[in-house]
């Protein structure tokens, strides 16, 4: 008795020399529902959700995920709001929504010219066995 339980959670985002490198990360509409979800279900037993922002985890992926092609929309964001962001990679003709997708595992990856001291073979068999083990 007496305790109080606050559930935290953030959206998968992809991140480059990770076993989870290939895979992508869902559309905003699926995380909101997902989220929403969770609100619903856990709110009637005393339980508040707290998320990050949804539209900055976007963000964050296009960014883990991204190539070179983003360097100029970085210099070029006026503001650093969502707004900012969105404007800047429309005035580039980028849509960053190709960058959260699944990624093929032969694959040529912006971050593959960084040796970061782990092969991509070993990168691919983690992947593998964390897959199988959610089978589980």
């Amino acid at each position: 008795g007496g305790g109080r339980v606050t559930l935290t959670v953030s959206p998968f985002v992809p991140k480059a020399n990770t076993p989870f490198q290939w895979l992508g990360m869902a559309p905003l509409p699926v995380l909101e529902s997902r989220l929403a979800t969770l609100k619903d279900r856990l709110h009637s037993k005393g339980v508040p959700v707290k998320s990050e922002s949804l539209a900055w985890s976007l963000v964050q992926g296009s960014l883990a995920r991204g190539d070179a092609s983003l360097a100029s929309v970085l210099t070029d964001i006026e503001t650093v709001s969502l707004s900012g962001w969105r404007k800047a990679l429309a005035a580039h003709g980028i849509d960053a929504d190709p960058a959260l997708a699944a990624l093929p595992r032969e694959a040529a990856l912006p971050w593959d010219v960084i040796d970061s001291g782990t092969a991509k073979e070993h990168l691919a068999r983690e992947l593998d066995r964390a897959l199988a083990a959610g089978d589980g």
